[in-house]
């Protein structure tokens, strides 16, 4: 956890002017600097800078802030990593709030140092695609780019590049750059032979992944080539169009988006985001002015990409291509923005036109106008389920069936009813059917489970209502928003003011049960137990499902070798309430030896699979008494059979806690 002390250090060494000056020409006016906003577009400076106070505020737009805040906004950056980079920066050292054992250290060291090799040889590769698209011997994909219309300037921005497949000419720049054939083999650049890579041939005998493509380096959000997408130039050719980089150290395809690098400056600026289906979309969107436009590289949008986008904005517009295809990757981009809280926008483009062929027919302010006009997907998504059905009782079920996921993911009460209402009209039924859909719509929403988790069973007794919502505190001198994180979509855009605070529906207060923060506050000091944690089937008596999700990920980063990085992971946790809770046990860890933890965690996992089987228990007393009135005595005897198990259960669990 970032202590005060840290963030003051950083503040305090921080030249202010000197951070924004990099974005903004500022002048000097008395005690301050004045320049034009970089958050609104303006012509007459009212963006001033106080080296003195160190904070920025505009006198235009009302944003306010300091360095953290600064590069929070203008880098898309978490809380922690904002206070991270300016840190490097500036010499302050952020130290571990847990302490580490050697191993632990040398094991994070090792990840360091790996992904800083990695990403160093990646971007000198992405440089020799580069300088190889100005060559004599790229004269295919020149002419492909200018058949495209894709000026230099989209060309230098996106790094685009060409790989010819010479492995002798890769071969000799690798060795020149003194990038390790090992490292180009991990980062899937070469493909070695099935019987091992040879000492003595080029590239050790392997294939170059990438050969006579157009490449297309992938960015990340803080400017670091992670992989890379080729597409083939001969439509003949009998092979993949597209090709990726495999998963590797740096890179996971479903945590990034094409362009976001490109995009997040004006996308925080303008809050809209642009969301396409392809890497040529987006570069076409880009040159033509809509510079906040990312793409999901052809995946199936992933809740971390639905993340990444919600970072820049949460006004979003789907472009939907106009074919099947396209209207299919929208809609199925649906959920995942609605889990997120988000509702996009969509536009659908005319049949047969993509972004790219829509731009150069129509020009820049038919779709711009597009943007302006789009509505929400959701209704796109009930007018198209409706048209889908026959408009008998069959068909009117069937659609209802297919809408009710999205609707019982609205949580603002407004907003639900609306929908109902427009449900039931389109469909020309009762409210009451559309209410009845929604309920078992409900049943596949609502409880995200973490991955790898069976569905809970329902508790049969209510439990103990939450306790009331704890007062915020009195606001401090600095702005310390709780971080955010991070981890195939369209275009989205909306003019509409967001709602005021005082009318969105509150965030639902999640309660984290006492036993369950005790058994965390094990692990935030000892991380590397949470594997035996799971291994003992704690996961699945956890109550509470975004700390069951929280854990399930620290436990996949132990897994995969990685050191634990809980605040990173805290920070991603939804929602708030729960979130709030796991920031504030960071600070406050027992205090156990290493001789004790793997006994307490144990302790911790006894207690909280007892309380799992009293639940179980409760709800099998109270299914006997309803299978009793119900005269159902099959039904009786299973449950009595399992009641008798559960019981015997918790005999033995006793027996074994008092042993």
């Amino acid at each position: 956890m970032i202590t005060d002390e840290v963030r003051t250090e950083v503040l305090d060494r921080t030249d202010l002017v000197a951070l924004v000056g990099r974005r903004v020409e500022l002048r000097r006016a008395g005690t301050l600097f004045k320049g034009c906003c970089p958050f609104h577009d303006e012509r007459t400076p009212s963006f001033t800078v106080s080296p003195v106070r160190r904070t920025y505020h505009c006198f235009g737009c009302g944003v306010h802030g300091d360095a953290i805040k600064w590069v929070m906004e203008l880098e898309a950056l978490s809380y922690p990593e904002a206070v991270r980079q300016l840190a490097a920066a500036c010499g302050v050292e952020v130290p571990e709030t847990r302490p580490e054992s050697p191993a632990e250290r040398a094991a994070r060291e090792k990840v360091k140092t790996e992904a800083e090799r990695l990403l160093h040889a990646q971007d000198q590769v992405a440089a020799f695609f580069s300088d190889a698209l100005r060559s004599p011997q790229a004269r295919e994909a020149q002419a492909y780019l200018r058949s495209r219309n894709i000026a230099l300037k989209a060309v230098e921005a996106f790094r685009l590049g060409w790989a010819s497949g010479d492995k002798i000419a890769f071969a000799k720049f690798a060795e020149a750059k003194g990038i390790d054939l090992a490292d180009l083999v991990t980062l899937g650049l070469v493909v070695p032979p099935d019987d091992g890579l040879a000492p003595g041939r080029p590239l050790g005998g392997g294939h170059l992944r990438f050969r006579e493509r157009l490449i297309f380096p992938v960015i990340d959000i803080r400017g670091e080539v992670v992989g890379f997408g080729g597409r083939i130039l001969d439509s003949n050719a009998k092979t993949a169009k597209y090709i990726n980089s495999p998963e590797t150290p740096i890179y996971t395809k479903g945590d990034n988006l094409y362009g976001i690098f490109q995009a997040k400056e004006r996308a925080r600026r303008e809050g809209r985001v642009v969301l396409c289906e392809g890497n040529i979309d987006v570069i076409m969107a880009w040159q033509a002015g809509f510079v906040g436009s990312v793409a999901a590289m052809g995946t199936a949008l992933t809740p971390k990409q639905v993340r990444l986008v919600k970072r820049l904005s949460e006004n979003v517009v789907c472009v939907m291509d106009g074919d099947a295809a396209g209207q299919k990757a929208a809609f199925a981009s649906l959920l995942p923005f609605l889990d997120e809280g988000v509702q996009p926008r969509a536009v659908v483009l005319p049949a047969g036109d993509d972004p790219d062929t829509f731009l150069k027919t129509q020009g820049k302010a038919a779709f711009e106008a597009l943007l302006g006009t789009a509505p929400p997907l959701l209704d796109l998504h009930i007018e198209a389920s409706a048209a889908k059905h026959p408009d008998d009782a069959l068909g009117r079920a069937a659609a209802l069936r297919a809408i009710s996921p999205a609707l019982a993911r609205l949580n603002d009460p407004l907003t639900r009813a609306l929908y109902l209402d427009k449900v039931s009209a389109r469909l020309d039924v009762r409210r009451e059917l559309v209410e009845n859909a929604l309920a078992g719509g409900a049943r596949e929403a609502p409880a995200k489970p973490a991955p790898g988790r069976a569905p809970r069973e329902p508790q049969a007794r209510a439990e103990a209502p939450p306790p009331p919502p704890r007062l915020a505190s009195p606001a401090q001198d600095h702005d310390a928003p709780p971080p955010w994180l991070d981890d195939d979509a369209p275009l989205t855009v909306t003019d509409a003011p967001r709602a005021p605070a005082e009318m969105r529906a509150p965030e639902p207060i999640v309660r984290v049960p006492t036993n369950e923060l005790q058994l965390l506050d094990i692990i935030l000091q000892f991380p590397q137990l949470v594997v035996t944690f799971q291994r003992l089937g704690g996961v699945e008596c956890l109550t509470c499902a975004p700390l069951a999700g929280f854990l399930t990920r620290l436990c996949e980063q132990a897994q995969a070798g990685h050191p634990p990085n809980e605040e990173r992971l805290v920070a991603e946790v939804e929602p708030k309430s729960v979130r709030d809770r796991l920031m504030e046990r960071l600070a406050l860890r027992p205090n156990l030896t290493e001789e004790q933890a793997p006994a307490a965690i144990e302790q911790a996992t006894r207690v909280l699979e007892r309380e799992t089987l009293k639940r179980r228990r409760l709800a099998l007393a109270d299914e006997l008494k309803r299978l009793h009135v119900n005269g159902d005595h099959v039904g009786l005897a299973q449950r009595a059979v399992e009641l008798q198990a559960v019981q015997r259960a918790l005999k033995e669990l006793k027996v074994e806690e008092t042993a």
